[in-house]
């Protein structure tokens, strides 16, 4: 273990013996909807691309600008003539002081719905007149800042950034995200706005990102190679949805592998059939982490898709369902997004609203963290209705009789790598680590302590003679009679705080110093209290 990183306990990779504690997982607070889908050009929904706290401490986003046009929708061909897809997608911009309530400025630079017609196809919004007075006109479909969430030391390609198609003619989601420009790299953020050589300031990636999405979310120092994790290997011939792991070394040349699925844990009933709906990966305390999206498709109603028929080959084709509720979930990787640790995910970390016209029905898409203060702030996407809400797709009938369901900006806020907790309840316990290399003079704990108590100490990780020094044993609870002198839980002054970021003391005066380059264990004796990671 990297003694620099945080080890956080989304897995058991930090530890050697935990029993007596139970895994906790801690969900965000809601603070609800941040950035409204409240404009004519957002009839469907303002769904997070990127957002981002500048220097002086403002926000500034990026979002999909979404509005339904069954006139214009009818004239699409094949895949996209599904009523469901029958919007029209522009990229938008706002801004904010606080990151809590957001202003959208008029930029004049794209055209957009100037109204809204209720009557034309009642009860669903139909755009009504044209108009620059918006916020669209942001050139990108994919921000991603690479630095901060993506492994990347190479300033030149601190953010990677997909351009959008030309905005000129109206066009659906399919279209803007299949067929957009190649990807680029970037040392800074585009001011499009007021740079007018922007462009030139580009780097070209050489590729257009992974095959499947065009997004890109890491660089993996184990194998070498750029990783995006996504929905799906194409084709589907499979019983559900999966994640797959797209890597390349060049941005040109992919493979793909599924590296996600439902297993026999997870809930296989017809009206609740778990399945992946994605996962955005994002790097940090050495590993990857995975907002998984996670999706409870009811397959009791007929929605699989005209498109997807049976052929010879294939004639157990599996139904794309699309009705249903999602939420997010944590999970961790250790080896580049090859493997997924499930310890976490078996439950929601951000669940979904219960009622059929909550705003978070459908949670179903989450950016990584924004880092204010002891905080980390998650821009979710959330929809007020079932995924799609198609009830049949060969009559084309909406689900919903009243509405389309809206995406829109969601904040949940959690105080920083609190994903999870070793929670030791009413009587004493002990959790002990698995050998850990000494490299700073400070040891430091996650912890909320302020209901019970947390002690620390340290033992040498050295094999432990047993049976009258003839059997040498690494077994965990030996190291509890071993502690090194000075470092016992006897010396450790009692933590009764709650700190993202503790250090803890020894009142004997002794120094992590002396043990530098030592390979000890450490252990934590808890009573009602929450451990969320250490790191020395």
């Amino acid at each position: 273990m990297s003694p620099s990183h945080w080890q956080l306990f989304l897995d058991d990779h930090a530890l050697a013996r935990s029993t007596g504690f139970d895994r906790v997982v801690h969900h965000p607070r809601a603070l609800g909807v941040v950035i409204p889908a409240d404009r004519p050009w957002e009839t469907v929904g303002a769904a997070p691309i990127y957002v981002e706290r500048r220097a002086d401490g403002s926000f500034f986003a990026h979002y999909h600008a979404m509005w339904w046009d069954l006139d214009l929708g009818s004239k699409l061909e094949g895949f996209q003539k599904d009523r469901a897809h029958h919007m029209f997608l522009r990229t938008a911009i706002a801004t904010s002081e606080d990151g809590i309530h957001w202003q959208k400025p008029s930029l004049g630079l794209a055209e957009g719905p100037a109204a809204v017609d209720a009557t034309r196809h009642a009860p669903y919004p139909s755009p009504s007149g044209v108009s620059r007075d918006n916020n669209l006109g942001m050139p990108f479909l994919v921000v991603a800042d690479l630095a901060r969430h993506g492994n990347v030391t190479d300033p030149e390609k601190r953010y990677a950034l997909r351009l959008a198609p030309d905005h000129s003619g109206p066009s659906g989601v399919g279209a803007n995200w299949r067929n957009a420009p190649r990807g680029y790299f970037a040392r800074e953020m585009p001011d499009f706005l007021h740079d007018t050589q922007w462009k030139d300031r580009l780097l070209d990636s050489g590729g257009n990102f992974d095959p499947r999405r065009h997004v890109l979310h890491f660089w993996d120092d184990l194998h070498g190679e750029w990783v995006a994790m996504s929905q799906g290997v194409i084709p589907h011939w499979l019983p559900s949805r999966e994640v797959a792991r797209f890597a390349s070394k060049d941005l040109v040349h992919w493979t793909s592998q599924g590296v996600l699925y439902p297993d026999s844990a997870d809930s296989h009933v017809q009206d609740r059939y778990d399945e992946p709906m994605g996962l955005t990966a994002f790097h940090a305390e050495g590993v990857a982490f995975g907002l998984l999206s996670w999706f409870h498709s009811d397959r009791s109603h007929p929605d699989a898709g005209p498109h997807l028929q049976a052929t010879p080959e294939h004639p157990q084709v599996w139904p794309w369902c699309r009705k249903g509720t999602n939420e997010m979930r944590i999970t961790v990787s250790r080896d580049g997004g090859v493997t997924w640790d499930r310890a976490s995910s078996r439950e929601a970390w951000i669940p979904h609203g219960s009622e059929e016209d909550s705003i978070d029905r459908l949670v179903i898409g989450c950016l990584p963290p924004v880092h204010v203060g002891d905080e980390d702030w998650f821009y979710t996407n959330v929809i007020n209705g079932d995924h799609l809400g198609i009830r049949n797709d060969r009559e084309q009938t909406l689900y919903y009789h009243d509405r389309i369901p809206v995406h829109q900006t969601a904040l949940y806020v959690q105080k920083h790598n609190r994903y999870v907790s070793l929670r030791a309840r009413s009587q004493t316990e002990v959790l002990i680590t698995a050998p850990v290399r000494i490299q700073d003079s400070d040891l430091q704990i996650n912890v909320d302590a302020n209901r019970g108590v947390v002690r620390a100490a340290i033992a040498l990780a050295d094999p432990i003679p047993t049976h009258g020094g003839s059997t040498p044993s690494t077994a965990p609870h030996l190291y509890l009679e071993n502690p090194i002198p000075g470092f016992t839980f006897h010396d450790c002054v009692p933590v009764r705080a709650n700190s993202t970021e503790f250090t803890v003391q020894f009142g004997s005066g002794a120094s992590l110093d002396g043990l530098r380059g030592r390979s000890v264990r450490l252990l934590f004796e808890m009573n009602d209290a929450d451990l969320y990671g250490f790191r020395v």
